[in-house]
Order: C-alpha cells, then sequence, then structure tokens
C-alpha cells in the first residue's frame, strides 16, 4: 500500500473491541456507522497510518480520540495504574498457618466463590441508560459496573481480568483500523459470510498452493476459481498487481473515455494471470475489495492488462463459441454513412473480437509456469484441458474440499495407470472420464494441512473448543513433464558385465569393461576393496 497511509475510496478493516471484523470502504464526507458502537465522520481516518486504535467520542463531540499503546494495553490486561497492589500473577498466594514453617503458601482460587445474579445492583435499565448519557466512550460505564458488583473483592485477580475484559469488550466504544488484504479478508469471510462461497479455503490451505505452485513475479500462471475470485487475489497479491491508488469515480471515468478513444496496447507477456471460468462471466466480485471491478474495470489497474479471462467453451472449441466469430467487414465509405453510436458500437464490437481471440490465441499456445485449481468441478476433467498447457516442469495444484476426489486424482496419475496406458494407449484416451495422458504428471502427492489456535495457560493449555469445523481441504500436487518420444538405451558401466582375465596378469585388477566392450582403468579405491 502506498506510503501505509489510509487513503480515500478505499477498503478498511476495522476489528471491534468484541473482537468481530467489520469492513467498510472509506468515502470522504460521509457517516461511517458501527452500530450500537456509534458513528464517526470518514474524514477523520483519511491519511493517517494504520494499525491505529480511536474511541468514537460521546456527543455532542464528533470524531475520533487516538488511544496510544500503553492505554490499550492495560486495557487488555484489565485493572488501572494500581495493578500492581492488587497482584500481578494469575492466583493470589495465601500463607496457611500462623509462620511459613507452620503451613506454606497455598493458591486461592475462587473455588468457594458463587455466581449470583443478583451481585450486580446496576439493572439493565440503569445500563442503558448510562449507555445514552456516554461517558468516556464507554470506560465510566465499565467503572460503574465494577463499583457496583458486590462480589467483586472475592475474585482473584485473573478472574477480575476475565470480567473486567469481558464488559470492556461489551461496552467500550473502540476499534482499530487494519489493512484489508488478502490474509485478513479470507480470515473475514469464512467468520462472518458463508464460507462455502469461497471453498472454505483458508489461510494455510492458500499459502500451502502457492508454495507448492511456486508463484513468483515474472510467470505465467493458468488459474481456475470458482471461490468469487479469491484464489485469483492470492496470485495477483504474490505478482504485485493489487498495488494500485484508487481515484476519484469521476476521474476514473474520463480515464476510461480517454482509453477507449485510443488503440488497444498489446497485451504484456509476463506476470499474467489467465482465468477459464464455466460461464458467459466470471465470477471475480471479492476483486472490488482491492479497487478492482471486473463489471465497470479502471483501464490503470494493473489487473486490467495482466488478468486474462476465457470459458471452457472457448478453450476446448473455439468454433462453436459466437463470440469468436469474426464480425462482418464493412466498407469504410459505407461505415461513414452510419450514425455515431451505431459506428461506435461497431468497432466496439471488433475490438472486443481481437482482445477475445488473442487471449485464446495466447492460452491454446501453452506454456504456463503453473496450473492452480480450486472449483467446485471434476477435477480429473479439469487436468484433461488444463495439464497440456503448461510447460515442462511446471507446478501443478488443485485444492477440493473432499479427500476422496482428490485421492480418485492421484491414483489416475499412479504408476499403474502410466503402464495400463503404455498397453492401451488408444482405449485408455477415449476414455472422457480420465485425465489423458497420465504420463505428463510426475510425482503426484497429497497434502492435507489445518492450522489449530491453542489456549496457552498455565496448567490448563488445550486446543480451543470453541474453533470453527468445516471442510478440512485437501490439496494435490504434481509436476509437469515431457515424456521423451521414442526408445530410452541404457549405457554405462555395469557390476555384472565385468570383464576379468587370468589371475597370472598383474595388471587383471586395474583393467574393466565399459557399456561398450571397451577395456578402461579400474579407480585405486575399488582395488583396495577387490583386494580386502
Amino acid at each position: 500500500m502506498s506510503e501505509e497511509r489510509i487513503l480515500p475510496y478505499t477498503y478498511l478493516l476495522l476489528r471491534l473491541p468484541s473482537g468481530a471484523p467489520r469492513v467498510v470502504r472509506l468515502i470522504p464526507d460521509l457517516t461511517i456507522s458501527l452500530g450500537k458502537f456509534g458513528s464517526f465522520p470518514s474524514n477523520a481516518l483519511l491519511y493517517r497510518p494504520y494499525n491505529l486504535t480511536f474511541d468514537i467520542l460521546d456527543p455532542p463531540a464528533v470524531g475520533l480520540r487516538l488511544v496510544s499503546a500503553e492505554e490499550v494495553t492495560r486495557d487488555i490486561l484489565g485493572g488501572g495504574e494500581d495493578t500492581e497492589a492488587e497482584g500481578t500473577g494469575h492466583y493470589d498466594l495465601e500463607i496457611a498457618g500462623e509462620s511459613e514453617e507452620d503451613g506454606g503458601e497455598v493458591m486461592r482460587t475462587n473455588k468457594e466463590t458463587v455466581d449470583d445474579p443478583l451481585s450486580q445492583k446496576l439493572s439493565w435499565t440503569e445500563i442503558e441508560q448510562l449507555k445514552k448519557q456516554g461517558a468516556g466512550s464507554g470506560r465510566d460505564l465499565v467503572q460503574r459496573l465494577l463499583e457496583s458488583h458486590t462480589a467483586i473483592h472475592q475474585k482473584t485477580p485473573f478472574a477480575l481480568q476475565k470480567y473486567t475484559l469481558r464488559k470492556t469488550k461489551k461496552f467500550l466504544r473502540r476499534f482499530t483500523v487494519l489493512p484489508l488484504t488478502v490474509t485478513s479478508l479470507t480470515t473475514y469471510l469464512l467468520d462472518t459470510k458463508e464460507p462455502i462461497k469461497i471453498l472454505e479455503m483458508r489461510n494455510e490451505t492458500i499459502a500451502l498452493m502457492l508454495s507448492l505452485a511456486n508463484v513468483h513475479y515474472g510467470g505465467r500462471y493458468l488459474v481456475i476459481d470458482e471461490s468469487g475470485g479469491l484464489l485469483v487475489s492470492a496470485v495477483a497479491e504474490r505478482l504485485g498487481l493489487l498495488e494500485y491508488t484508487p481515484t476519484e469515480p469521476e476521474e476514473s471515468k474520463e480515464e476510461d473515455t480517454t482509453r477507449k478513444r485510443c488503440p488497444d496496447t498489446p497485451l504484456p507477456t509476463a506476470n499474467t494471470i489467465a482465468l477459464i471460468h464455466p460461464n458467459e462471466q466470471p465470477n471475480l466480485s471479492l476483486l472490488k475489495y482491492f479497487s478492482y471491478d471486473t463489471n465497470n474495470p479502471t483501464t490503470s489497474h494493473p489487473l486490467h492488462t495482466h488478468l486474462r479471462t476465457l470459458n471452457w467453451l472457448q478453450l476446448v472449441d473455439p468454433n462453436a463459441d459466437i463470440s469468436l466469430q469474426r464480425p462482418e467487414e464493412i466498407p469504410v465509405e459505407t461505415l461513414a454513412t452510419f450514425k455515431g453510436g451505431k459506428r461506435s458500437a461497431y468497432w466496439r464490437k471488433h475490438r472486443r473480437w481481437e482482445k477475445t481471440s488473442r487471449i485464446v490465441a495466447e492460452v491454446q499456445k501453452g506454456g504456463f509456469d503453473g496450473l492452480l485449481v480450486a472449483a467446485f468441478m471434476d477435477l480429473k476433467g479439469i487436468l484433461r484441458h488444463a495439464v497440456p498447457l503448461l510447460k515442462g516442469s511446471a507446478q501443478i495444484v488443485a485444492y477440493s474440499q473432499n479427500r476422496e476426489s482428490v485421492i480418485e486424482l492421484a491414483d489416475c496419475y499412479s504408476a499403474a495407470r502410466k503402464a495400463e496406458w503404455r498397453n492401451e494407449g488408444e482405449e485408455v484416451a477415449d476414455d472422457e472420464d480420465g485425465v489423458g495422458d497420465p504420463t505428463i504428471v510426475l510425482a503426484p502427492t497429497v497434502h492435507e494441512t489445518r492450522v489449530r489456535k491453542w489456549q496457552v495457560l498455565p496448567g490448563r493449555t488445550h486446543p480451543v473448543m470453541t474453533a470453527r469445523g468445516g471442510a478440512e481441504g485437501v490439496v494435490f500436487a504434481g509436476t509437469r513433464v515431457l515424456p521423451v518420444e521414442g526408445k530410452v538405451e541404457a549405457r554405462g558401466r555395469f557390476r555384472g558385465q565385468k570383464k576379468r582375465k587370468d589371475d597370472s596378469n598383474d595388471d587383471d585388477s586395474e583393467v574393466g569393461v565399459d557399456g561398450r566392450g571397451e577395456m578402461m582403468p579400474t579407480s585405486p579405491l575399488k582395488k583396495v576393496k577387490s583386494d580386502i
């Protein structure tokens, strides 16, 4: 991001006190509402650094108050300036007996404490009244709750921290501004939206796919993405194609109008993404969070020229696609008699046909550096048409929610399948449900990874029991190879073909036979071994 500053018309991730994320678009001269936490003017965040924490001022004041890191840490740990006087550990230690020799240190817990709802003297009506009055961005309300609790003195310091932090998350009107990256967007979609729309892909799964596919700057990658553009966004971020400074919509429209009047510039040949989609238009709705709208693209965005899209019909059977049919040629004299709108529509259709034809021809030519798949479709059918488009040593990575489909795909490239292909090549090739030639993929492997959160506390270390479930997610990986054509003949020195002479010859141990039957000297090390 440019200078790590909050720019207008960008999407931000606001982390609320409760830990819930909220994605907002920063449009100048508007008011951003956070529900029960209040609202604030959007101009208060413009050109400020990221990762800062703000308090929403109480009405009638309007604006934000910058919260220092020391204050944030103190509120998270719970307690005030006199925390050291109350105790710094998780537990209080009491001495049993008159002296340490008589008894010893005993851990004081809240075992004898009884949670009684009547311990809180403030009623819900009084709490709502205090919230409407608004004081200290909610800190005064938290303090009143602590003071009105009759059993607060019975709590251990650790229990008091938990109680204070719980009330702070509920009533404190505070948020932290974070940049919206692919990692944070994935977490946001998994926790608050419908995970099935992104195939329940987690951050560790996406990172594994990018690593196995060796995605790096300057490469050409073939992507099949049915997760709304999440996989495309991850690849584009690795290629540096999401670095873009958004501008005012009116300015971008003027740029688009100027761009349409000029002839099309040549498409780049490196650092590109070719997306194959099953529908008439690709589903890349998640790219809007990175200032790129596929329905109304901005020509100055890097993805406008580095992202190419085509559907499966254009790849498999181009002659059956209507959009690839050449428009009817109209003479210049006849075209000059048309009205402006009809003439513009003709040239627009002609430019669309030229661009689509170039993209299809480029993809069919192949030579891609990697293949990444995340789709609901059958993986075998996808790899049947996509793997031949890769160059030698290119990496193949395919993700599926189900373990069975990935295992079945890996079995299609096993040694038994390759032997069957060599014996019955034509019959296996006619199988439309197969993957085609299995000898072009080497070392098929299946990966499964999941990062689990753990609670790490003294004596209470265990996995978090409230972690979300869902699909584990399995990844298939392989390497594209180019099988050699013709018969392979091995040559070299073989232990079973050594030629020995009579023992009477002193130089017999110093000579050998190579693969062509010619005599050659034996190394001194082998001579010593033979003597032993």
